[in-house]
């Protein structure tokens, strides 16, 4: 079975197109055949480094019973369409985006997850394995663990640094960073936005930042929050559904999801301590940086998106074409 990932054109920073090339990375080190496919001849992401091979979509000759194309969610309603009479896996990183681009009400059976052709779906969380399962039961869904790469993202000596992500949740942000500005909390505080980084910048600042706010929502799994945590950051706010697993109260400081004035309560709380006694909190994060680090290993990583692939080559409707 070759597979082939499907993989947006885009050099943003986006933590679903890097994923796409480790799983390939990963399937190569285990000596199964696996391509990035783009679509324009010659691209190739810069802002992350990876020895994923790339094959491009016009010089492509799938053969069914062969092939397998692993496709995006965000390409909607059409996507078993793609490439008629070759098996499709669905690569689902971020379920919000399932249903977008369906008329309403959807019938069971119309979906792109119903396509004779659609031979399975792999996500990237708990929460987003229970909403496949819950709305294709017949669909075969696997879960990879994502990893955070302990080489790039760690803890570092912690300053007086507030940082977040404004890519999502910027209204709340906006809000947030209003009431702390307000009341006089930020006074001592260098507040950073994390834009037009690439990896390495983001873990850079995050290594320097004492308070990461987490403003996620209709998260897969929630990048930002979980790289904070990794980087000894102290992390308030929300998990975006899929930050559920890790955006606990033993690591993090969460809040009711959209909640803004107990954010920012929270936060203003942090800082308050944090400038009285630093020891204890900066320990807190460490702590935080460990336990996340022991539980989104490379290794891990590497194992599952293995596993999950070898058993959806076990699913009927793969090994029947």
């Amino acid at each position: 079975m070759r597979l082939w990932f499907v993989c947006p054109d885009t050099d943003v920073p986006s933590g679903g197109v890097r994923v796409i090339h480790r799983c390939v990375e990963h399937l190569r080190a285990a000596g199964r055949e696996a391509w990035v496919v783009h679509e324009q001849p010659g691209f190739r992401p810069t802002w992350f480094t990876s020895a994923a091979p790339i094959a491009y979509a016009p010089s492509i000759d799938l053969a069914p019973g062969a092939d397998v194309l692993v496709v995006p969610e965000i390409y909607g309603p059409g996507l078993g369409d793609i490439a008629p009479g070759v098996t499709k896996v669905i690569f689902n990183q971020n379920t919000s985006n399932t249903f977008a681009g369906y008329a309403l009400p959807i019938r069971r059976g119309a979906t792109a997850y119903d396509h004779p052709e659609v031979g399975g779906a792999v996500c990237v969380s708990e929460d987003e394995a229970a909403v496949l399962r819950f709305a294709f039961p017949q669909l075969a869904v696997e879960r990879v663990v994502l990893q955070v790469d302990p080489a790039i993202f760690h803890p570092g000596p912690k300053r007086r640094v507030l940082t977040y992500m404004p890519r999502k949740g910027a209204r709340d942000a906006a809000r947030v960073l209003g009431l702390l500005g307000a009341r006089g909390t930020l006074d001592d505080v260098e507040v950073r936005a994390l834009q037009g980084l690439d990896e390495a910048g983001v873990a850079a600042a995050q290594r320097d930042a004492l308070l990461f706010l987490s403003f996620s929502v209709d998260e897969g799994w929630g990048l930002p929050p979980v790289e904070a945590l990794a980087s000894g950051c102290l992390v308030v706010g929300f998990h975006g559904m899929g930050g559920r697993e890790f955006l606990t109260p033993d690591l993090a400081w969460p809040v009711e999801q959209g909640d803004v004035l107990a954010l920012a309560r929270t936060a203003a709380g942090l800082l308050d301590r944090h400038r009285e006694d630093p020891e204890p909190l900066e320990a807190h994060g460490r702590a935080a940086a460990a336990a996340i680090h022991a539980r989104y290993t490379p290794q891990r990583e590497a194992a599952s998106v293995v596993a999950a692939f070898e058993a959806l080559a076990a699913v009927p409707a793969l090994t029947s074409r």
